[in-house]
């Protein structure tokens, strides 16, 4: 929501909403290669751990975009929706992988 917001303000270059959006990107790629790791005995959750790697990374290069071709009009239009299908996607896949852990966790008990 963070970079659709900035995609929408007339300076998001300086803003200090965009180091906040940076930083939580990082984050999350953090978040996301580490829990391929924690999930790796798991191969559906390995299998999207890695999925949300993979989103994460084209989100983070589709995002610098932004900074390289910031006089683009058609970048300005249209890649903030791409940018938040994506994101729709990562969360979504959290979700499924936080509803498998917690059914295998049932399973087990």
């Amino acid at each position: 929501m963070t970079g659709f917001y900035l995609s929408q303000i007339s300076n998001a270059i300086s803003s200090i909403i965009l180091i906040f959006h940076i930083i939580t990107g990082i984050l999350l790629l953090i978040v996301a290669v580490a829990s391929i790791t924690v999930v790796s005995h798991i191969s559906r959750l390995k299998h999207l751990a890695m999925v949300n790697t993979i989103l994460i990374v084209i989100t983070l290069i589709t995002g610098t975009g932004f900074i390289i071709f910031r006089y683009s009009n058609f970048y300005d239009q249209y890649m903030p929706y791409v940018q938040m299908a994506l994101s729709i996607g990562i969360i979504s896949n959290y979700a499924v992988m936080l509803g498998i852990k917690r059914t295998l966790d049932l399973n087990q008990s």
